[in-house]
């Protein structure tokens, strides 16, 4: 394994990666969709993991049938999940441990998230962290989401570094196929969905929890 000392960057997804979120985002549309009458399981949200708000509305919209009013239940959903947000949001184990690590280090820090710039401060607005990024690319930045690597290409010419020279921490499939075709280092960190043997293979490997990456790489 390569050391910390030999990336110029460090690149981190947000949702499933720095924060515990996913099974929050999945009760949130359980919780709105049972507010509309609508049917919606824990198990349907695999469909929106990795993928960012507008497109995740769009499926939603095929499974509530065409004449559904989007517009009421977004506004309801996004209200909850604000509501949720703001009494707990967890980070992934070793999260903390591992940034503190990073910045001591000198490294460049960069967040590349499909989610809108308005969730990312909301999602970091009671936590230290997001001052310590050198750069922050959200979905409102692309007009190519993950699994497409202009997030990431888009994230490594900010910073005037190499893809190659540059770490990347995702947790689905969409995002790791982002940064593994950006050419980054790409470290994958399993969240609610596993990832595909395909995936896998171009990943440059697979941990359990940030710990493991500060044995293995620190």
């Amino acid at each position: 394994m390569p050391k910390i000392a030999q990336f110029d960057a460090v690149l981190f997804d947000m949702d499933g990666t720095i924060f515990d979120s996913e099974s929050l985002y999945s009760q949130a549309w359980v919780a709105s969709a049972a507010h509309f009458n609508q049917h919606f399981t824990p198990d349907m949200y695999k469909y929106f993991v990795g993928v960012r708000s507008a497109e995740c509305y769009q499926i939603a919209q095929g499974m509530f049938g065409e004449a559904f009013d989007m517009q009421p239940f977004i506004e309801f959903f996004r209200r909850y999940l604000s509501a949720e947000k703001a009494k707990n949001m967890p980070l992934k184990p070793g999260f903390k441990f591992i940034f503190e690590q990073l910045k001591q280090t000198g490294v460049k820090l960069g967040l590349v998230t499909s989610s809108r710039q308005a969730s990312v401060a909301e999602n970091f607005a009671n936590l230290p962290y997001l001052q310590y990024f050198d750069l922050v690319i959200s979905g409102d930045d692309v007009t190519e989401a993950k699994p497409a690597a202009e997030c990431y290409l888009k994230a490594c010419k900010q910073l005037n570094v190499l893809p190659q020279k540059t770490l990347v921490f995702e947790d689905s499939n969409p995002g790791a196929l982002a940064a593994i075709r950006a050419g980054c280092h790409t470290i994958v960190i399993p969240d609610l969905l596993p990832i595909q043997t395909d995936i896998q293979q171009q990943a440059h490997a697979l941990f359990d929890d940030f710990y493991q990456v500060q044995q293995a790489y620190f």
